[in-house]
């Protein structure tokens, strides 16, 4: 986010298939000056097909056979949109995305994978689980997994399909359920597999191949139907073309695919199946500045069927052209080898090796395999080298984690007030205004540096942030006008990432009926925005820190953790839920909780932010003068929160928020929880203190809008000048 030259062309990717993570990898290996990269992902973390068969099988986790898009992005410097293509508008040069405005590009890649073409069988889409996309089937496959190893369970499971996935699949179903039947006191013997195919074995392959997968298949018991495909899926059977029907429990589909519909409205030229037709360039052949690689794509000049090898070799090739022709570079054709090794996992640890005439079968061939799928992923998922020697210092945390400390802010503050007469500084989260009406009027406001890349998610997250203190004294805010700092860039560029970032506000301030009135802009080094929130409050029900008394318990209504994550995301070390996790929580208004909250009584409410929970929890002890005991493992955590902290993991902010640390007791110094307990806090959720009678009702009704809300601790009398204000308590050491 400190771009060293003003950015004058964006490469925008569209999908996270298997050439896109090495063009980003390209990228973050060797950045192009003046060169942003933005990336469209429909999920976050991208399957590898190549291991699938072994994930079904058991040998692999999700996390060994997905590459972290979150991870690889922050890596290559890239924006991440997490949003669904519906279609590209060529004249305007705009990627449309399914609930946000257009996206501007100057050079497009397509890299979305294939949908399954399920239209020749009738019912399949009802009753048959589709193996592509991976990202849908591996959900669906862990169900059906769930379900076989009950003990009324489906026994009888058939794929349709007989070509290479086709039959790594049905073994890889067979080995797992087989496996893991003595354990849940089920007979193996009880499963029975059916594998069924419109042509013959393997078409694709050799003739040593295809005769050693028969033998693999009479090997497992696996019942093989070659030449004889299926018309129909009802709930309980497949019917054949022949007219035979085979009784089945679940059914799988690994047929043929098809390109998303989305393309047909492009004006991109299409081959005859409706996938965009390339050059040898990996450009569109009818717009020099579309690209595209892997299963949607056919390149007509070396037409090759669908397979996962061809879209990984055509990462590199697609890297090198998006980056030659970003700086008006020649691109360079790329030709793909005619015969090129498979590598056939049958389930148990075994496979078979085929390239031209060549085959062959046994357990090395699936050492050989997993040699070269584990590096291939390693190669995408760790990325430790990213850090330097340097890393703390040049890394600075954005968002809330980006302000001052509690300590510099709080001198700063007492000496304007000795000053001049008349400048005492309310502390509280808004400035409050009585203009002698029923109500109070309220006002706020907040700044930071980006934490996030993407303009719109950003806005709104600054948005949805700035509303917060409002919210936390118990008002209704109303009218907004928001501050901006665009990084350096051409005018469009500019113009685009301004747009984005206030339809992200604009789009959370909508559904709070607050009006944008406007505000102001301004060029800098780093992408950065805020927003002045005003609103009003009746007055008995407005909310102020103080006002706690001994014997409420502190309601706390989101999770903590955000700095930490992002402190991770910025050294390689987040994963994409866990980063997920956390954006959703903070893309939630505190709206409904504070209402939640002043209906069960809240004697006193503030909002997490900057200073982190333990900084705003001795604000309202401080206000209220009182004491408090929190339970450290009754704190609701985002994933991954807690082992990060574990290994070290901090905010930059956190050091000077541990000023405060003195007025806290019960943990040892080394402890974890420290770095938790005032990790600064980006849309942060309400703490407040509830009367202990109705504490546990006050926490049910807020889970209904806040899942993760929990008690976390109880008010206790004022203990004296000089005595610790917050005491910590720990089940672990």
């Amino acid at each position: 986010m400190r771009p060293v030259v003003p950015v004058k062309k964006r490469i925008v990717l569209v999908g996270g298939g298997h050439s896109h993570v090495t063009v980003l990898r390209s990228f973050g290996m060797m950045p192009e000056p003046g060169i942003a990269v933005t990336l469209i992902a429909k999920e976050l973390d991208a399957p590898y097909s190549g291991m699938l068969p072994g994930l079904v099988a058991g040998h692999y986790t999700h996390e060994e056979c997905h590459i972290d898009l979150v991870r690889l992005a922050a890596f290559a410097g890239a924006r991440l949109v997490h949003g669904e293509v519906t279609g590209i508008d060529r004249v305007r040069r705009e990627v449309h995305i399914a609930g946000r405005p257009p996206l501007a590009f100057d050079l497009l890649s397509i890299d979305t994978g294939i949908t399954p073409d399920l239209s020749n069988i009738r019912g399949a889409r009802e009753h048959a689980i589709p193996v592509k996309p991976v990202s849908t089937f591996a959900p669906r496959w862990e169900e059906l997994r769930k379900r076989a190893l009950l003990p009324d369970g489906p026994r009888r499971i058939a794929v349709v399909g007989a070509g290479a996935a086709g039959f790594e699949i049905i073994l890889a179903i067979r080995h797992r359920l087989r496996q893991e039947a003595p354990k849940h006191g089920i007979d193996p013997s009880a499963f029975g597999f059916v594998l069924i195919g419109n042509e013959a074995l393997l078409p694709s392959h050799n003739s040593r191949a295809r005769t050693l997968a028969r033998k693999e298949l009479a090997r497992t018991g696996v019942k093989l139907i070659e030449c004889d495909g299926v018309v129909e899926v009802t709930p309980d059977e497949l019917v054949l073309a022949s007219g035979k029907r085979i009784l089945v429990d679940a059914a799988l589909v690994t047929t043929k695919a098809a390109a998303p519909a989305w393309f047909a409205d492009t004006g991109l030229k299409l081959d005859a199946k409706g996938f965009i037709a390339l050059r040898s360039t990996l450009q569109s052949v009818n717009d020099d500045d579309v690209f595209a690689a892997g299963d949607c794509a056919a390149v007509l000049d070396h037409p090759r069927e669908k397979a996962g090898v061809f879209a990984v070799r055509q990462g590199p090739p697609l890297a090198a052209n998006l980056r030659a022709r970003a700086i008006a570079r020649s691109v360079k054709p790329f030709k793909p080898q005619r015969q090129f090794l498979t590598l056939l996992s049958s389930g148990d640890q075994r496979a078979i090796a085929a390239r031209g005439p060549f085959a062959a079968a046994g357990a090395w061939a699936w050492r050989w395999k997993d040699g070269i799928d584990r590096p291939f992923m390693e190669s995408f998922n760790d990325l430790s080298f990213m850090v330097t020697e340097k890393a703390d210092e040049e890394m600075r945390c954005g968002g809330c984690a980006a302000k001052i400390g509690p300590a510099t802010l709080s001198a700063a503050l007492s000496r304007l007030e000795a000053s001049g007469e008349d400048r005492s500084i309310a502390r509280e989260d808004a400035a409050i205004r009585d203009t002698g009406g029923e109500r109070l009027e309220l006002e706020s406001v907040d700044f930071f540096r980006a934490f996030w890349p993407e303009p719109y998610l950003l806005g709104e997250i600054a948005a949805i942030h700035a509303m917060s203190d409002i919210h936390a004294m118990g008002g209704v805010p109303e009218h907004a006008q928001g501050v901006a700092v665009l990084p350096y860039a051409h005018p469009r560029r500019t113009e685009d990432d301004l747009f984005q970032l206030m339809a992200g506000a604009a789009a959370a301030f909508e559904r709070e009926k607050v009006v944008l009135d406007g505000g102001h802009s301004s060029e800098g080094a780093e992408l950065a925005v805020g927003f002045a929130v005003s609103g009003s409050v009746e007055r008995d029900r407005l909310r102020r820190k103080g006002g706690l008394k001994p014997g409420d318990r502190l309601v706390l209504s989101k999770p903590i953790g955000t700095a930490i994550l992002f402190a991770a995301l910025m050294r390689g070390a987040a994963r994409a839920p866990w980063i997920a996790a956390a954006i959703a929580g903070m893309r939630r208004s505190n709206r409904q909780a504070a209402d939640v909250l002043i209906q069960h009584g809240a004697s006193a409410m503030t909002d997490v932010t900057g200073f982190g929970l333990a900084g705003h929890v001795i604000e309202l002890l401080e206000a209220s003068r009182t004491t408090a005991a929190l339970d450290v493992e009754a704190l609701p955590l985002y994933p991954g929160v807690a082992d990060l902290a574990r290994s070290g993991v901090a905010s930059t902010l956190l050091p000077q928020n541990l000023a405060n640390r003195a007025k806290v007791s019960g943990l040892a110094e080394q402890h974890s929880a420290w770095a938790i307990l005032f990790d600064p806090q980006t849309s942060g959720g309400l703490v407040a203190g509830i009367p202990a009678d109705g504490a546990e009702a006050c926490l049910a009704a807020l889970k209904a809008v806040s899942p993760e809300a929990s008690i976390i601790g109880t008010v206790g009398p004022d203990a004296g000048a000089g005595a610790p204000l917050l005491e910590l308590r720990s089940r672990r050491p």
